[in-house]
């Protein structure tokens, strides 16, 4: 098998290789962000100062931040039912329309269903957010 038939074959190996490569970036920066916000933190303990609240803050779990909804703006969960409203058109308008063979209209049929569930599940998000008090 020569190297063109090899690339022909699994060129779309790319797309995972590249998101693993993106994970990967995004943990050694969110390692180095918590190494360096640890060794400020140092610093502040070894002059018997108290540290910023901020810099406490930046070393709540990331899982902390996500539950914690006060900062979030009002429109954000419409923008996700927005987003996945155009992902279940468009994929069932290709399911429904589709002339790429069978495979990629069965493919388009099944992401169909998945972002109109991913819709249902954020219309109820933003309708329930949006009468919860305000803090």
């Amino acid at each position: 098998m020569t190297a063109s038939q090899l690339f022909n074959s699994y060129w779309w190996l790319i797309f995972p290789l590249f998101g693993m490569g993106m994970g990967l970036v995004g943990m050694l920066g969110h390692f180095r962000h918590r190494s360096e916000t640890l060794k400020l933190i140092k610093t502040y303990a070894d002059q018997g100062k108290e540290p910023p609240a901020a810099l406490l803050e930046a070393l709540r779990s990331d899982e902390d931040r996500a539950y914690n909804c006060r900062g979030r703006r009002r429109g954000s969960h419409w923008t996700q039912v927005v987003v996945f409203g155009a992902l279940a058109a468009a994929f069932g308008y290709f399911g429904y329309y589709g002339e790429g063979g069978s495979i990629f209209i069965s493919l388009a049929i099944g992401f169909g269903i998945a972002a109109a569930a991913l819709l249902v599940i954020s219309i109820i998000r933003a309708l329930t957010s949006s009468s919860l008090p305000k803090e």
